[in-house]
């Protein structure tokens, strides 16, 4: 809209004019009236008198009603510009401003230990399809230890449901055979900042993906199963009639235990392995050449094991387990087998004989892959 006034009322200019022929007609009908004719009658006189007074009334009221519709003028034209500015205001502040996702910080330990391009693992495609899917419908899931090891201890976490989107993941032969899929698809459901799946400890990973393919694909899971005689029969588990072992034993504030080795009498300060500690620990056998000593229940204590006796030190707590008394050995991971929070994974099945057999929930490519024949 222009700011320019239309010529409705007349100008500054436009009333100075007027007012100065007006002065010229007025000065004109004095003149004359001084002008004494004796050839005019005296009532001739008069009447002329009369009638310049009477244009000098109406050019005075004339000049009172250009005054007023100036003032008037002048008001309505601020009202405008108050009203415009309003206006202007009322815009500008209904103006909602574009919502801004929030960012996730990239993915650094997920399968590589760190996001670095120079790393042979990294893979910025399974990164970028591996982040929290943070506008996804979600619920709160217990976990088994209670959140007791990780940050902010919070005793459940959401987890978004499964989605079309994410079955592209779980049919997707390349990521099913490296074994990539779990670890993909928990790190896009689970959706607290800064826990991971490889943060977890094993029991509430098992805690997440039971509650998973029993909200995806329903509660009902078929497996195979090997009776006393080893003849293999069908039979149908329900997933949410699994029991949760919660953790058993609690940590110190930090998340850490101590024990006391019964003959040297060290204290130990150790740790429950995560799922990435167990990832890592199961590569690094994997690559100790066959047939030398199996070194693995030494390399589990190395990683377990954060300080003796207060020192921190990887190396000299290497050299300690490496010497370690066996009997010390022995109770000290006789102690971390009694600490437990998980999935009660143990299952009871009918038999086609009518008897009942108690086994191992079997994990099968069914649970993730119902219309599976295998």
């Amino acid at each position: 809209m222009s700011d320019k006034k239309p010529n409705v009322f007349p100008s500054q200019e436009q009333i100075k004019d007027a007012n100065e022929t007006g002065e010229l007609i007025s000065q004109q009908l004095e003149s004359e009236n001084d002008i004494t004719n004796p050839q005019v009658s005296t009532a001739e006189n008069a009447a002329v008198q009369e009638m310049a007074r009477r244009t000098a009334e109406q050019i005075k009221l004339r000049d009172e009603a250009l005054a007023r519709n100036k003032v008037d003028s002048d008001k309505l034209y601020e009202r405008r510009d108050e009203l415009m500015s309003q206006t202007k205001e009322s815009l500008a502040s209904s103006v909602v401003p574009p919502v801004v996702p929030p960012v996730v910080p990239p993915i650094t330990n997920n399968y590589t230990g760190a996001s670095n391009e120079n790393n042979p693992k990294y893979d910025p495609f399974i990164e970028s399809i591996s982040q929290p899917q943070m506008n996804q419908p979600y619920d709160i899931i217990p976990l088994p230890s209670g959140g007791k090891f990780y940050p902010g201890k919070k005793s459940s976490v959401k987890v978004a449901y499964l989605t079309t989107a994410d079955e592209n993941i779980l049919t997707s032969p390349n990521l099913v055979e490296s074994g990539q899929f779990l670890e993909i698809l928990i790190n896009r459901k689970l959706l607290e900042p800064g826990l991971r799946y490889r943060d977890l400890i094993p029991g509430d990973r098992n805690a997440i993906m039971i509650w998973l393919r029993a909200t995806g694909y329903g509660e009902k899971y078929p497996v195979l199963i090997t009776d006393e005689d080893g003849t293999e029969f069908e039979s149908e588990v329900n997933l949410s009639e699994l029991k949760t072992i919660n953790l058993t034993l609690e940590p110190e504030s930090n998340g850490l235990y101590n024990f006391e080795l019964p003959l040297s009498k060290h204290i130990i300060n150790f740790k429950l392995l995560t799922v990435g500690d167990i990832d890592d620990l199961e590569s690094m056998v994997d690559k100790l050449k066959k047939g030398v000593i199996n070194e693995e229940q030494t390399l589990i204590l190395e990683r377990q094991v954060v300080s003796v006796d207060g020192n921190t030190d990887k190396k000299f707590i290497k050299n300690f387990i490496n010497s370690m008394r066996v009997l010390d050995a022995q109770e000290l991971r006789g102690y971390i087998s009694e600490i437990k929070c998980d999935i009660d994974l143990m299952i009871t099945v009918g038999t086609p004989g009518g008897g009942s057999i108690t086994t191992f929930l079997p994990f099968t490519p069914r649970f993730f892959w119902p219309n599976s024949s295998i």
